[in-house]
């Protein structure tokens, strides 16, 4: 008989829910120094209350892959989050944070509905957040002004990851 797996983290379900909304895996997201910034972010913005909701609704959809592995928790995270009316706000701003490193205000009905706080206004979470944006990767680019390729690197067209 196997054991069952210990219980995620509030931080590990914010890793795993960031992995699959954002389409990097968890080594490239460390790799961004940003999972405890980013964390620390939505829990400000949001409450811990109301993270701890969305965590509650990711840890349920992210459960079945933990148990069997077979991928059944994409279809359960996008019926529970993603297209759920109370967190798809959430998930639209977590993914412009990471790809972007800023936050994007949550959408009026959300707001309406939960309430707001005086963080939720876009403002660039930090400089480290503008450098380590997923975007630049996506494109296969390097941030304007920060981490510069080098020297006549401008001649060449840029690598896309694959």
């Amino acid at each position: 008989m196997s054991e069952a797996a210990p219980p995620l983290t509030p931080k590990q379900i914010f890793t795993e829910l960031s992995v699959r909304l954002t389409g990097f895996d968890r080594a490239e997201l460390a790799g961004t120094g940003m999972i405890d910034t980013y964390y620390d972010t939505l829990l400000r913005i949001i409450g811990e209350r109301e993270a701890g909701q969305l965590f509650r609704y990711a840890a349920e959809a992210l459960a079945a892959d933990r148990q069997t592995g077979d991928g059944e928790s994409d279809a359960a995270l996008k019926t529970k989050v993603i297209e759920n009316p109370r967190f798809a706000p959430i998930a639209v701003s977590l993914i412009k944070l990471w790809y972007l490193g800023s936050w994007y205000p949550l959408a009026g009905d959300y707001r309406d509905e939960n309430g707001s706080t005086a963080d939720d206004v876009e403002h660039v979470v930090s400089a480290q957040g503008y450098r380590e944006g997923l975007v630049w990767t996506a494109a296969g680019a390097h941030p304007m002004g920060a981490k510069p390729p080098g020297f006549g690197s401008w001649s060449e067209p840029p690598t896309l990851i694959s």
